[in-house]
């Protein structure tokens, strides 16, 4: 792991702003661990990752790039850790966990554990519905994404960060241009929310 200085984002956002942010999801959220770790338990400590919800909702695992049917295995540093709901046609039916076409992927997850053995990060990275229901709450709480994934983020959708949004970066008042200067340049970047209701 970098021992650099992790810039601190917080966002000022009206509500119906949050919604935007889901898209930031999918580049991928940096979830720091001590070593590798059984992917259900590391879901189950994430805001609103229910058990029900898991169980009703997650229904496409991809584990580094392949398909798997499973949670109930271990991830370590470095792996990547894809989830989904339910996708339309035959990819849907072919990707689905524990589907009835599982047996016309062209690769699945392996059993083994996937990453390193030390300290790191797993990217966990959110799609459609998932995405959508769980952005508030990993706001609130606090995300770490890359820098870069940021900076292209924030380049496709400058309107998130113009007022009523206010940026506040490590501890002072920044603008859009002045957070992707910094986003550019950073490896990772801690982003947190602060959700207020406009009538």
């Amino acid at each position: 792991m970098t021992n650099e200085t992790i810039p601190q984002l917080t966002l000022d956002l009206p509500d119906a702003a949050v919604p935007g942010f889901a898209a930031l999801l999918q580049h991928g959220i940096l979830c720091p661990i001590a070593g590798p770790v059984q992917i259900r338990p590391f879901l189950l400590a994430l805001p609103g990752f229910t058990a029900d919800y898991i169980e009703s909702t997650v229904q496409t695992i991809f584990i580094n790039g392949s398909a798997a049917d499973t949670l109930d295995r271990p991830l370590g540093c470095g792996g990547t850790l894809a989830l989904s709901a339910a996708m339309p046609g035959l990819a849907g039916a072919i990707f689905r966990r524990e589907g009835p076409h599982g047996s016309l992927r062209s690769r699945t997850a392996s059993d083994a554990c996937i990453g390193d053995d030390g300290p790191g990060h797993i990217t966990l990275k959110l799609f459609n519905s998932i995405a959508a229901d769980r952005v508030f709450d990993l706001l609130e709480r606090g995300i770490r994404v890359s820098g870069q994934a940021l900076a292209e983020f924030a380049g496709r959708r400058p309107d998130l960060f113009q007022p009523p949004t206010a940026l506040v970066l490590d501890g002072r008042p920044v603008d859009a241009a002045g957070l992707l200067a910094v986003a550019q340049q950073a490896t990772m970047i801690d982003l947190q929310a602060r959700v207020r209701a406009v009538a």
